[in-house]
């Protein structure tokens, strides 16, 4: 069985390359290409054609995203046209060539007012241009009618890449006191995890139909404050740092961006535990897994701009 992997070297798309090879032929595109992998811009839709034409997988494993979420505010087409094109010219080429796609939205579609975790079936109104670009890409694959499942899922960190954990605990190194937002909710989500139900939901056939969306998340909500101090109390006892700085709860004003972040946006993940039949890792056992695999040292967990 052919396979294509997008994203193959960001955070979700380096946890599924080793499940997927061992799961048939395999080819995995980055952005920029290199030894073991074919270059791909998903902005670039005539080259995304030409590929798909050339390897004709049975299944597109969209792992790629445009997320910057912020200056989105300020190039919407670029990110409409990787986040929202892209995976609808991904959809309609499986939906003439009887082929699958799996693809990757997030929990910002939805604008965050709902006091209990979101629903697949639940309005979508997404608050930012991140959100709407994904959002986007979702109706072009359902409209596509191509076998498909869509999955969502939200604030994605690892060992590698940038994300919150890495960034904390290189400004732990740096500061003694932090300040961190207490209210924005959701759940965090080790790439690892969301590649293991991504894997389930292959192999137990989910794609073999236009599936439709299933939430993907690990258990447990939190705001990013609470999810910061989780990380410092995780990493002070896997010894990768000696003492974890002090932390002040601050509401989202205190650090304005370009693009608004919902308040609250948890996902329920009962349909995932039924149609996978997998419990979804508690937080705080995937944090302290994923910071495991970080090295120690000085010059450790640091993150580029």
């Amino acid at each position: 069985m052919n396979l294509l992997l997008t994203g193959a070297d960001g955070q979700l798309g380096a946890e599924l390359r080793p499940l997927l090879k061992a799961r048939g032929s395999l080819v995995s595109c980055t952005r920029w290409g290199g030894a073991r992998d074919r270059a791909l811009d998903l902005s670039d839709h005539a080259a995304l054609a030409a590929l798909l034409d050339e390897v004709r997988p049975a299944v597109i494993v969209n792992a790629a995203a445009y997320t910057a979420v912020d200056r989105a505010e300020s190039e919407p087409e670029v990110a409409h046209a990787v986040n929202g094109d892209a995976p609808g010219l991904m959809a309609r080429w499986a939906a003439s060539n009887n082929a699958a796609l799996l693809h990757f939205s997030t929990d910002y579609v939805f604008d965050g007012r709902k006091a209990s975790p979101y629903l697949e079936d639940d309005p979508v109104a997404p608050i930012n241009a991140y959100g709407n670009s994904k959002l986007d890409g979702e109706n072009q694959v359902i409209a596509s009618a191509c076998k498909h499942l869509i999955m969502r899922t939200s604030w994605v960190y690892a060992s590698h890449g940038q994300n919150f954990p890495l960034k904390m605990l290189q400004l732990a190194r740096e500061r003694d006191q932090l300040q961190v937002v207490s209210d924005q909710m959701g759940r965090p989500t080790w790439a690892a995890n969301l590649a293991r139900y991504a894997i389930a939901a292959l192999d137990r056939g989910l794609l073999a139909g236009p599936s439709g969306i299933l939430h993907a998340a690990d258990a447990g909500a939190c705001s990013w404050f609470e999810f910061a101090g989780a990380i410092f109390d995780t990493a002070v006892k896997l010894g990768l740092l000696d003492k974890a700085p002090a932390l002040r709860e601050v509401g989202s004003d205190a650090f304005p961006t370009a693009a608004r972040r919902p308040a609250s946006s948890v996902l329920a993940t009962g349909r995932l535990r039924k149609l996978l039949a997998i419990e979804p890792m508690p937080q705080r056992e995937a944090l302290a897994q994923c910071l495991a695999e970080l090295p120690s040292g000085p010059t450790a967990h640091t993150v580029s701009d």
